[in-house]
């Protein structure tokens, strides 16, 4: 075999080579442009999301409303003080969906002991105009904290409803257990 036709192989081997390091870096980088765009679909649907909730909670009269696609808290101003909540672990079971509603105090003392209603259902409509279906309620009584933080986790379980179909969660009517209970004061430094 002559040099030249050696150095002619030799160089075929090269582009083939060449070819299939491209087409495996073109895969690549098709996986990854896959992978962010699924990102970035998931994050434009948590942001509706969050804008419904908080569009929920601003005209909203009665307790604070949670939607589980948001994947943030809601804030709301009790007889018991300001309280936190989120909603987490929302799974679905046999007979509906399980979820695990946490509540955290606005200031550095214990919660008291307290009770509340949870609803829970499906949105339809707009924001502008939007109906709650399928409402249910479930009651909850919580006890007194005694650890600071004050984070309260409720086992929530929803029957009737799969985490696709629940539009949101309701939190209101929280009211200490001991009607004679005053929230501690709120400090100037929180935010």
């Amino acid at each position: 075999m002559t040099t030249r036709c050696l150095k002619l192989i030799l160089a075929g081997s090269l582009f083939t080579l060449t070819a299939c390091a491209a087409q495996k870096e073109v895969r690549q980088v098709s996986n990854e442009v896959q992978t962010m765009n699924q990102q970035m679909n998931k994050l434009s649907q948590q942001t509706v999301k969050l804008t419904q909730q908080n569009t929920l909670n601003a005209n909203s009269t009665s307790g604070a409303y949670l939607l589980p696609d948001s994947k943030t808290a809601a804030q709301l101003d009790s007889q018991i003080g300001t309280l936190t909540m989120t909603l987490s672990n929302v799974v679905a079971t046999n007979n509906g969906t399980r979820a695990t509603l946490t509540i955290r105090g606005g200031n550095s003392a214990p919660l008291p002991a307290f009770s509340g209603k949870v609803e829970w259902g499906q949105l339809q409509g707009t924001l502008e105009n939007y109906q709650e279906v399928n409402v249910q309620t479930y009651p909850i009584n919580v006890p007194k904290s005694v650890l600071v933080p004050s984070d309260v986790d409720i086992p929530l379980n929803l029957p009737g409803i799969t985490p696709e179909q629940l539009g949101f969660i309701r939190v209101h009517d929280i009211v200490p257990s001991d009607p004679s209970y005053q929230p501690p004061a709120k400090s100037p430094f929180a935010g």
